[in-house]
């Protein structure tokens, strides 16, 4: 009796130190978790300063993006709502919590400073080390309208290794709006010196940055529009899915295709960049080369792998997975999934030090719809996961050579 105890407790200890293995042969491990997220602050007088002053409303602040480097990994917590006080950090052992470190520093979160940090949703560190960070420029635009801030969305591309920025790029009001866009999600070419970011709100669009140039445009087309009176039923509880623009978006490994989704709509496009690297072309022209892939289901981020590979999450089923982009989307594959723990999976990141993916789980839409629970009743809230992909499948930007390898800081370009 005591040796099959002994055995039992042993088999527990093994899966929560090494994950739980998944029907495709991935182990997935929980990195994080919170019931509500927490900063380094610089002490405990100025964390309740900022509850006082209303720069830090515990409620308000949803884990969203999530990307690794040399060991580290950064997160991101939208300015949706007022009182987030960091909106890019680093998530940091402080000896007695993980909690999120302002990165790169306090002073670049400061809201209404437009040299520092105003919003950010996403952003994504290629191989040289350089973090390409999408500021949305406005604030509180899930908030009542009386609160919305607008401002001038940017791409600022900051060096990790030299702690120092390379190039800010403020996004002309005829690219994204000041007043009425949402910056979402973005994708490099290391490559050929290019971005691509799409664009939720109006209607959804996908903006194209120029690294060579410095020049961005925008491509529009009515499959980015966003669908109207759709519902989306997780764990019981029926949601009403709003029109949503633009927002996942996935680059494939050989730069050569587009995928991009939005969350009120199951489909999923994809486009050649080759037309969408050509600024000459108008929308329309780009449009006619737009291809209609097939239903994924509801979902938020996509990734793409150096093995061809799609990654995606279907929100209904609180589960990952991955196609093969040379065999017809129905035979897309289970990698993992789990109704408590992994309701809405958010975004993705890579793990190039230990060949996994990285992915958020937020529970999104209670915390849209003011549902979810900050007393710990309902679990953790908000959580990092690391899963191995089949075939041991990386990043999308893996064996791809930047160009230019190297480039000095600039303050400003």
């Amino acid at each position: 009796m005591f040796r099959s105890l002994l055995v039992f407790f042993i088999l527990i200890l093994v899966s929560v130190i090494f994950g739980t293995p998944n029907p495709s042969g991935g182990d997935s491990e929980l990195l994080y978790e919170w019931v509500t997220l927490d900063y380094d602050w610089p002490s405990a007088a100025d964390r309740e300063a900022y509850i006082a002053s209303g720069r830090y409303i515990v409620e308000n602040n949803a884990l969203a993006g999530v990307k690794s480097y040399d060991g580290d990994i950064y997160v991101t917590v939208p300015r949706w709502r007022p009182g987030v006080p960091s909106t890019l950090n680093k998530v940091i052992n402080n000896g007695t919590a993980y909690v999120l470190q302002p990165y790169p520093s306090w002073a670049m979160q400061e809201v209404g400073n437009y040299s520092a940090l105003q919003f950010v949703q996403s952003m994504e560190i290629d191989s040289r080390g350089w973090m390409w960070i999408l500021d949305v420029g406005r604030l509180n635009i899930l908030a009542n309208a009386s609160l919305i801030v607008n401002g001038p969305p940017k791409l600022i591309i900051w060096d990790l290794n030299a702690n120092c920025p390379v190039r800010e790029f403020v996004f002309p009001d005829d690219v994204l709006p000041y007043n009425n866009s949402w910056a979402n999600d973005i994708v490099v070419d290391q490559a050929n010196g290019f971005a691509y970011i799409t664009d939720t709100k109006p209607t959804g669009g996908i903006v194209i940055y120029n690294f060579n140039t410095n020049q961005a445009r925008r491509f529009d087309d009515v499959s980015m529009h966003g669908t109207q009176g759709n519902n989306i039923t997780i764990n019981g509880t029926t949601f009403v899915v709003a029109p949503m623009g633009t927002d996942g978006i996935a680059l494939s490994h050989d730069l050569e295709t587009l995928y991009y989704c939005d969350l009120s709509n199951e489909n999923v496009f994809s486009v050649p960049t080759f037309y969408l690297r050509n600024f000459a072309l108008t929308s329309p022209e780009i449009a006619t080369h737009l291809t209609n892939v097939g239903v994924k289901g509801y979902s938020d981020g996509m990734t793409f792998t150096n093995q061809n590979q799609l990654v995606f999450a279907n929100q209904a089923q609180s589960a990952l997975y991955v196609w093969d982009v040379t065999t017809p989307l129905e035979e897309a594959q289970f990698v993992v999934g789990d109704n408590d723990t992994m309701e809405w999976i958010d975004t993705f990141g890579f793990n190039s030090e230990e060949g996994t993916l990285l992915f958020t789980s937020n529970k999104l839409l209670k915390w849209f719809y003011g549902s979810m629970q900050f007393d710990g009743s309902d679990g953790a809230n908000f959580r990092v996961w690391s899963v191995s992909l089949p075939n041991g499948a990386g990043s999308y930007l893996m064996g791809v050579e930047p160009n230019p390898k190297h480039l000095t800081c600039l303050v400003e370009d």
